[in-house]
């Protein structure tokens, strides 16, 4: 769906034009390389006012240029994002739409199905989690916190079939194929300047 197709509204609110809005933001992005994605479920009107009082801002121009590998800003740092989360996961941060311009669940999926992503559903999942959720798991089967990651992993596999382990690992979590990994450190520096967090 189209740009065109986001930009029904009511009647103007109060002093705001919402017709010339919507030019103005047409008229900008259509000088962009790509049109940013939005939504359905974004409430147009009150984003249009928003940006009119200057309370919100539209995507940069520079969220749609791709690089030299052929992403855009926001899929080279969703790729660092996703990388160890559930494989479920339906709630993304807001500024990937609103300041990156891209769609999370449509990006995701497409950068899976180009080989930069994968889904681990394996036993050794367990792996990937932390002390912290190591030990929730411990707790809740009645069995003692460890102190170090590398001593729950072993308890867990001790004490639990692969079976029972590939069940609380169902349906998995995201992690990097090489292609991404390498996507990931190639552009460390944009993603944790953009991410506000220290490189790995």
């Amino acid at each position: 769906m189209g740009l065109f197709d986001f930009f029904k509204h009511t009647e103007p609110k109060n002093v705001i034009n919402l017709d010339e809005e919507v030019a103005k933001i047409v008229a900008i992005y259509e000088t962009y390389p790509e049109f940013p994605a939005m939504s359905e479920d974004r409430n147009v009107d009150e984003w249009l006012e928003s940006i009119a009082k200057g309370t919100s801002k539209i995507v940069p121009r520079e969220s749609m240029i791709r690089n030299e590998d052929g992403l855009l800003p926001g899929e080279v740092i969703i790729l660092d994002w996703v990388n160890g989360k559930d494989s479920t996961t339906a709630i993304f941060p807001e500024f990937f739409e609103m300041e990156l311009g891209i769609d999370p669940v449509e990006t995701t999926n497409e950068l899976l199905f180009a080989d930069y992503l994968d889904i681990l559903n394996d036993a050794s999942v367990i792996n990937s989690w932390t002390l912290f959720q190591l030990n929730e798991v411990l707790k809740e089967n009645g069995l003692t916190k460890c102190d170090t990651k590398e001593q729950a992993v072993q308890l867990l596999k001790k004490e639990f079939t692969t079976d029972y382990i590939l069940n609380m690992v169902d349906p998995g979590i995201y992690i990097l194929m090489d292609k991404g990994q390498k996507i990931v450190e190639k552009y460390a520096d944009v993603i944790h300047d953009y991410l506000d967090t220290p490189p790995k």
